[in-house]
């Protein structure tokens, strides 16, 4: 089955003239749902938690299921300038790194980075936090209540109608009506980036080395999946319990990227260049309400090691119905 996907390119101001704002229509294909054996170490990891407790040590684990509680805080969001550097650079060593597509547009272009600059002072009030992405069991159970839209794909494909697969092929408005329909509503931008980045700003929600066999990651090439984590396709939630963050978010890096509450906010210079960037001001308890599209977080099995930091931002149209594309709720208490 192909599915068409759309999603926003917004390229900030260049030195060389005012930034422009582009549309690009991507086609994408489902990925199979084979899964090939995963690794029993991942690089830079204590051997797998099943040999330690055959050995008798007790492993403790995140719980799979609830939401996390995260306090208030004041936390640096988005990248500094050397942090895009270094994103750009990840997105080179991808296989199309180096490449450009057939309208000649480079596969990495610095400035579709550039949005995640300035790095910024934002106060958040306490809030909770689904610990996992909404899965397919839950969300069939909105769709039965009448509150939710039906999923893009067909019932009973193997691929992506598993009860305990993240659900995908959900709107923006589908994902915003299940979690009001679940007591709650979409995370904010800056809620989910706290969550995935803490305090200490972590580049990924695990810490500041990438390790490809924390998340269920995709690559920029010509087939996007990548089974060297485990799964060419999607992943049951919380497969990759190493990747948590310390207080025990699962897959916020990978498996799907996650709808949030914001719109895509451009603001024109007065140069007459657009950009999207944030603004350098502190805020507290940001979320912008006005622009076209919405943003997703977190990177999926479809996309790249540049894609999985905590900062990463993709500009999409509201309406994409993508294969990699799901949410998680937040919620006020």
């Amino acid at each position: 089955m192909a599915r068409a996907t759309r999603r926003v390119r917004f390229l900030a101001a260049s030195a060389r003239g005012p930034a422009a704002l582009a549309l690009v229509a991507l086609a994408t294909s489902a990925a199979t749902a084979r899964e090939p054996v995963r690794p029993r170490m991942a690089a830079g990891l204590p051997p797998a938690t099943e040999a330690a407790e055959a050995r008798g040590i007790v492993v403790l684990r995140p719980p799979r299921g609830g939401r996390a509680r995260i306090g208030a805080a004041t936390f640096a969001m988005g990248s500094t300038e050397l942090e895009l550097l270094r994103g750009f650079a990840m997105c080179r060593r991808e296989p199309f790194g180096e490449q450009h597509d057939a309208q000649n547009e480079a596969y990495c272009d610095p400035r579709e980075l550039q949005s995640e600059l300035p790095r910024h002072a934002v106060t958040l009030s306490p809030y909770f936090l689904d610990r996992t992405e909404v899965t397919v069991g839950d969300y069939d159970r909105c769709v039965s209540s009448g509150a939710c839209g039906a999923p893009g794909y067909p019932r009973g494909d193997a691929r992506f109608d598993r009860a305990n697969f993240p659900v995908t092929m959900v709107t923006w408005e589908d994902a915003s009506a299940f979690c009001e329909w679940a007591g709650g509503r979409l995370p904010t931008e800056a809620e989910w980036e706290f969550a995935a980045r803490g305090i200490e700003a972590r580049t990924f929600p695990w810490g500041e080395v990438y390790n490809g066999h924390l998340c269920n990651h995709g690559s920029l090439a010509e087939d996007s999946t990548d089974g060297s984590d485990g799964f060419t396709g999607l992943a049951p939630v919380g497969s990759f319990p190493d990747g948590a963050t310390p207080t025990g978010l699962l897959d916020l890096a990978g498996n799907v990227q996650e709808w949030v509450q914001d719109r895509i906010e451009a603001r024109v210079l007065p140069s007459g260049g657009v950009i999207t960037g944030y603004s350098a001001a502190p805020v507290t308890n940001p979320v912008s309400t006005s622009g076209v599209g919405h943003y997703a977080r977190g990177g999926s099995y479809r996309t790249g090691s540049h894609t999985m930091r905590a900062a990463a931002r993709a500009p999409l149209i509201s309406t994409t119905q993508g294969d990699y594309i799901g949410f998680r709720c937040a919620y006020d208490h």
